[in-house]
């Protein structure tokens, strides 16, 4: 049995210890002189990106002021790790002018820059989020605090702890009730690492025996780094947050290393319940067990009387439970699907990747928020649509022209017909052959008629059959009139009409038929959009997308997006249809 758990333990500890799953961010934000933004959506991006409001200067990491008054905001922005460089934190204040940034100052050497930029959100976190540090990375008063609160002895034992088990035996008795745990860190590492959650002798027989044989593989820096990466930090939503990186941003919104006495003591105080020591949830319990870890360091000798103290008047942080950020899912479940084209589905669960969008947080809020006042105007004004069997289904694309980049991704209800543009044909027919026949001044009729197709008619009808006798081509688009556009397209050509909606992003499989002209074909909001984009950006068609870099669990780039693109119509022929 020993030489079973033996290889077993191992087999697990030196090899990948954690499964950690992809991250999916969005684009990231960038701030300058003259940039419009409200302040209102600012505050709203650095609380969404777990930025703490204080009433003071800015002197952490993730730390950030506001002064309505002065329409002032002061920010210590975090660190990030890009697809191309890193970002090193720094205070910085940006000043607002109406709807614009006035100026942006680097606190730290009082200079005047040109721009900050606000890291990505994490849009993914229905997985258990993990980051894994180094020893290294991890500041001593922390450390100090998790052995003070778990495993005084830690440095001294070989795995168990006898003297402690005796110890807490004699304290539990005394009050009647379970105050002090037995177990070493190290077999709490081996509970949480390797066994399930029974309490049969049978396991704590196996856990004391994993213990010693973990103690006699490895050393002691090695041991206290996989638990500190392990240990169970409490609840964001229906996610567990493991290990002190994760705990130390939910908790305080900034890294390990920034961390004050107070606020180490609170987290190893936490290891005991975190549910029942929940600084939101349980205050009191909560501060009374940071307490006693702070009472400990100073019985240790970690820490003086005045730091002992200073840290005992330390507010708790304020941060309340978060419930389950539902930030953009079709379009993550979008960047998913174009992942798995690529990487193998195990890859992605467990190897960290890290992926970085386009996709714009904000906008995809006011996205959502304009679809679902869209469709309930539109249900108000047609009562009989909401008494049908199925609810009216809608979605919307935001494509930036320039680059093809999604910002905005909202499927809430499917979206099965759309239509494109009628009259981009014809102004490029006037092009082509050097002649004044279309422009947006040209004058068609806008009468009654039948197109006669492939010993087939079809008459196409305004809506509530008005006509307007003649109009301009600018007149038949602006105001949809059927029939002129209809005239239009006849005398273009189908072929033509075809020819470029193909080449400006739709289907190759597009049906060459009359009401194709009207939008009486299906097309994807996908293929709309990148059309649509083609003619705001001149006629150049970039390709639309998602991702932009893919990062390895190491940070080695594997992916990086490549802007595809063509000239599909002319920038003349473009710039009049955008007019």
């Amino acid at each position: 049995m020993v030489r079973r758990l033996d290889q077993e333990l191992v087999q697990r500890f030196s090899g990948r210890r954690w499964e950690i799953p992809s991250k999916i961010y969005s684009d990231s934000f960038t701030l300058y002189a003259g940039s419009e933004v409200s302040p209102l959506s600012l505050l709203e991006r650095l609380d969404r990106l777990d930025y703490r409001r204080i009433d003071g200067d800015v002197a952490h990491a993730g730390e950030y002021r506001y002064q309505p008054g002065q329409r002032r905001l002061d920010v210590f922005l975090h660190n990030f790790n890009y697809p191309s460089t890193t970002i090193h934190g720094f205070p910085a204040r940006v000043d607002l002018e109406g709807a614009k940034v006035a100026s942006i100052t680097r606190l730290d050497v009082a200079q005047a820059i040109d721009s900050i930029e606000l890291e990505p959100q994490t849009l993914d976190r229905a997985a258990e989020e993990r980051r894994v540090v180094g020893i290294g990375e991890v500041p001593k008063i922390l450390v100090q605090a998790v052995l003070a609160a778990e495993d005084k002895r830690f440095f001294e034992h070989h795995g168990i702890d006898a003297r402690g088990v005796f110890r807490a035996l004699f304290a539990n008795l005394k009050s009647g009730r379970v105050v002090q745990g037995g177990s070493t860190l190290t077999q709490q590492l081996i509970k949480n690492f390797f066994l399930s959650g029974s309490r049969t002798m049978k396991r704590k027989i196996t856990e004391a025996a994993m213990a010693l044989l973990v103690e006699w593989h490895y050393g002691k820096l090695e041991i206290l780094e996989a638990y500190l990466n392990e240990i169970y930090l409490g609840q964001r939503g229906s996610r567990g947050l493991y290990g002190v990186w994760e705990g130390t941003q939910f908790y305080f919104g900034k890294e390990p290393k920034d961390l004050s006495v107070g606020e180490a003591a609170m987290l190893a105080g936490l290891i005991r319940s975190p549910g029942r020591l929940s600084p939101a949830k349980n205050p009191g319990p909560a501060r009374r067990r940071r307490d006693e870890v702070l009472r400990a360091l100073l019985e240790a000798g970690d820490v003086p009387d005045d730091e002992y103290r200073q840290a005992l008047a330390e507010p708790l942080p304020e941060r309340a439970p978060a419930t389950e950020p539902t930030d953009a899912p079709y379009f993550v479940d979008y960047v998913r699907s174009e992942l798995d084209e690529d990487y193998p589905t195990d890859t992605l669960t467990s190897e960290g990747f890290r992926i970085f969008t386009t996709l714009d947080p904000l906008l995809e809020r006011e996205a959502e928020t304009a679809v679902a006042r869209g469709l309930t105007a539109l249900e108000k004004r047609h009562p009989t649509l909401d008494k049908k069997r199925e609810p009216l289904q809608a979605a919307l694309l935001a494509v930036q022209p320039h680059t093809g980049e999604i910002k905005a991704m909202v499927g809430g209800r499917s979206y099965a017909q759309s239509q494109f543009n009628r009259v981009l044909a014809a102004f490029e027919q006037e092009e082509q052959q050097g002649g004044r026949r279309f422009t947006p001044t040209r004058r068609i009729p806008d009468t009654p008629f039948t197109w006669q197709y492939e010993g087939r008619s079809w008459s196409p009808q305004n809506y509530k059959q008005e006509y307007h006798g003649e109009v301009t081509l600018r007149q038949a688009l602006e105001l949809s009139l059927n029939s002129a556009t209809a005239r239009l397209a006849q005398e273009v050509g189908l072929d033509r009409v075809h020819d470029v909606a193909v080449r400006l992003g739709l289907p190759e499989d597009l049906p060459e038929l009359p009401a194709m002209v009207l939008g009486g074909v299906e097309v994807t909001v996908y293929e709309m959009a990148e059309a649509f984009a083609t003619i705001a950006n001149l006629g150049f068609r970039t390709e639309t997308n998602a991702i932009r870099a893919v990062l390895d669990g190491d940070g080695d780039s594997i992916e990086r997006n490549t802007l595809g693109a063509s000239q599909a119509v002319s920038p003349r022929v473009a710039y009049m249809v955008t007019s």
